[in-house]
C-alpha cells in the first residue's frame, strides 16, 4: 500500500512511502493513502513569509498569501477526487489554522506627504482544504477521549489510546463519529465514506516522541527530527503506522493497484495527451517559481535598504557603505580593532563613524569620530573630513521620531571640528534621490563635505516613504466595522468553502454505501 505523508511525522517505509509537503508538487494520485498534518503545513507558510500580526492573526506577505490560497484550492480539489476514487485520506485534527492574507488590492487616501496606502486583507483558514462542505472545528486541548463504535478504526484508537490527545473538537461533521470528549457530545474523530469505497478519516493527535533524557538538553527541532528519526520516536510509532494501514485496508477503502515497470511501455491516446499536459504544466510551474524567486531576491534587496532607518551594527554599516559608493566614494573596511570606515571621494578623503541607537546621538559618538580623524591625520599627514552617521530613535515608528537627532550640546563640539552630522533616515532619502537621478551624486558629495554640524539638505522622509495600513476587504465578513478576522467564522471556526452546489454527506458504517465526498 503506497503512502504519502504531507508534513506528518513519523512515517516509515521504503519505496512504498514518500514524504512531501502540502505546498509541494507531488500528487496524491500516485498513492493509496495520504496522511496530512495541517498544523505542520501551516507552520511552513509562517516560516516563509510571516512578518507581523493583524488583530491577533499572522499577516502573510503578498506572495505567500497567493501561494497558500492556491495550494489549498489545488489540494482540496485533489483530496475530493482522491477519496472519491476509493482511496483513504487521514487528517490529524488540528484547530483552525487561521491567518490574514494579502488580497493584492490597495486603497489610497491623502496626497503628497500625507498619502496613506491601505492593504486589503482577507481572513483565511488552511482547513478550507478539507474535502467537506461544512465543519465547525474549534480549538480545544485535552486527553480524556471516549471511543465509539466497533470496526477497524475504533479498535485502532482503543489500542493506542495512551498516545492520543485532542487539539480540536466539533459538533457538526460529516460521517460517523469515532471518538468524542468524555462526558460530552463534542467529537474529536470521525470517518466519512464515499460511494466508491474511499474514506476521509479525521483522527485525534498522536504523540510518539521519545521522552527526553535529562542530559539531552532542549526539545528536538524539526531538523533534529529529520536527522535522528530512530532516536526521536518511540517504537510504537512504527506499529501505529502499520496498524493504521492495515485498518484502512480492512475497510476496503484503498485499492492496492499493480503497475510493474514494463507497464510504462504502453499507453492509450488519452494517457499520452494527459502526460503531455502534465509536463507542460510542470514547466509552467518551474518558470513561475523561477520568476517568483527572482522577485523575492529583488524584494529582499530593496528591503535591506531600510536598515538605514531600522538597523544597527553590521546591517546598518553595509547600507551606509552602499550609499557612500553610490555617491562616488571608494570605501575601505575598518581595520581590526577599529570601527571607522575610510572613504575617498574625488574631492578628498573622509572617515565615517556609523551608529544605530534607540535614542538620539551622543557626544561620545562625536568624540569617537574625532579620534578616528586624528588617527588618520597621524597616519597620512592629511586631515580627513569627519562624517558621523547615526540611525537615531531606531525603535520608534518614523512618524513618532519628533525629537532631535543630534542634541544641542554636541553641536558646538562637532561644528568646530568640521564634522558632518547626518541621520540614517536622511541617507535613505538621499539614496532615493540618487536612484531617480544618479547625476546628483556630485551635488550630495559636496553638500556633505561642506557641512559642519547638522546636515539639513535632505527633504522630508514622507516624500519617499508612505505609511501602509491594513484593512479587511469591505466586501467580506471581516471588513464589517468592529469585526475581527479571528471571529469571522461562527461558533468556533465553522467554514463553508465548498463550491456552489456542494452538499455534505454523512458517512456510513464500515462496509455500507456512502456518498460522493465533497459533492
Amino acid at each position: 500500500m503506497r503512502l504519502l505523508s504531507l508534513d506528518y511525522d513519523p512515517v516509515y517505509g521504503g519505496d512504498e512511502t514518500e514524504r512531501s509537503t502540502f505546498s509541494g508538487d507531488l500528487s496524491a494520485f500516485d498513492f493509496d493513502v495520504v496522511f496530512w498534518d495541517p498544523a505542520e503545513s501551516f507552520r511552513t507558510y509562517l516560516d516563509s513569509g510571516y512578518h507581523k500580526r493583524y488583530r491577533g492573526l499572522p499577516w502573510l506577505s503578498e506572495h505567500i498569501s497567493v501561494r497558500i490560497q492556491a495550494d489549498a484550492k489545488r489540494r482540496r480539489e485533489e483530496f475530493v477526487e482522491f477519496v472519491n476514487q476509493g482511496r483513504a485520506l487521514v487528517v490529524f485534527a488540528q484547530p483552525p489554522q487561521e491567518c490574514c492574507v494579502d488580497t493584492g488590492r490597495r486603497t489610497y487616501s491623502g496626497t503628497g506627504r500625507n498619502r496613506i496606502e491601505t492593504v486589503q486583507l482577507d481572513p483565511f483558514d488552511l482547513l478550507s482544504a478539507l474535502p467537506i462542505a461544512e465543519h465547525d472545528i474549534s480549538g480545544a486541548r485535552g486527553s480524556r477521549i471516549s471511543i465509539a463504535g466497533d470496526g477497524a478504526i475504533p479498535a485502532l484508537l482503543r489500542k493506542y489510546k495512551d498516545y492520543l490527545s485532542y487539539k480540536a473538537v466539533m459538533t457538526q461533521h460529516p460521517g460517523a463519529p469515532l471518538a468524542h470528549v468524555s462526558g460530552t457530545e463534542r467529537v474529536v474523530s470521525f470517518m466519512q465514506r464515499s460511494k466508491n469505497g474511499g474514506h476521509l478519516i479525521l483522527l485525534p493527535s498522536v504523540d510518539f516522541l521519545a521522552p527526553k533524557n535529562e542530559d539531552e538538553g532542549e526539545d528536538p527541532t524539526p531538523e533534529d527530527e529529520e536527522a535522528l528519526p530512530d532516536n526521536l520516536w518511540l517504537p510504537a510509532a512504527l506499529d501505529f503506522q502499520m496498524d493504521l494501514l492495515a485498518a484502512i485496508a480492512a475497510l476496503g477503502g484503498s485499492t492496492d493497484s499493480t503497475r510493474p515497470p514494463w507497464a510504462e511501455r504502453y499507453a492509450t491516446d488519452e494517457q499520452d495527451r494527459l502526460r503531455v499536459q502534465i509536463v507542460d504544466q510542470q514547466k509552467a510551474i518551474e518558470r513561475a517559481r523561477a520568476e517568483l524567486a527572482d522577485l523575492q531576491k529583488e524584494s529582499e534587496l530593496v528591503e535591506s535598504r531600510n536598515q538605514l532607518f531600522l538597523g544597527s551594527g553590521r546591517a546598518l554599516e553595509l547600507e551606509v557603505k552602499a550609499v557612500l559608493e553610490i555617491l562616488g566614494g571608494v570605501v575601505t573596511e575598518p581595520e581590526p580593532g577599529r570601527d571607522d570606515w575610510k572613504v575617498v571621494f574625488p574631492e578628498g578623503a573622509a572617515v565615517v563613524e556609523v551608529k544605530g541607537v534607540s535614542k538620539s546621538a551622543a557626544e561620545k559618538h562625536a568624540a569617537q569620530l574625532e579620534k578616528w580623524v586624528a588617527n588618520s591625520f597621524e597616519e597620512t599627514g592629511v586631515s580627513p573630513k569627519g562624517i558621523l552617521v547615526v540611525n537615531t530613535w531606531r525603535e520608534k515608528p518614523l512618524d513618532e521620531r519628533i525629537e532631535a537627532d543630534f542634541p544641542a550640546q554636541m553641536i558646538p563640539y562637532s561644528s568646530s571640528r568640521g564634522h558632518c552630522l547626518i541621520s540614517g533616515l536622511q541617507l535613505f532619502v538621499m539614496r532615493s534621490d540618487l536612484q531617480r537621478d544618479s547625476s546628483r551624486a556630485e551635488y550630495w558629495r559636496r553638500k556633505i563635505l561642506e557641512t559642519s554640524g547638522i546636515f539639513d539638505e535632505c527633504g522630508d522622509w514622507r516624500t519617499v516613504i508612505h505609511e501602509v495600513s491594513a484593512l479587511n476587504d469591505p466586501e467580506s465578513k471581516a471588513g464589517r466595522e468592529g469585526d475581527d478576522p479571528s471571529a469571522t467564522t461562527p461558533a468556533g471556526g465553522k467554514t463553508s468553502n465548498a463550491d456552489e452546489g456542494e452538499q455534505n454527506t454523512s458517512a456510513e458504517s464500515d462496509g455500507s454505501s456512502g456518498e460522493q465526498v465533497g459533492d
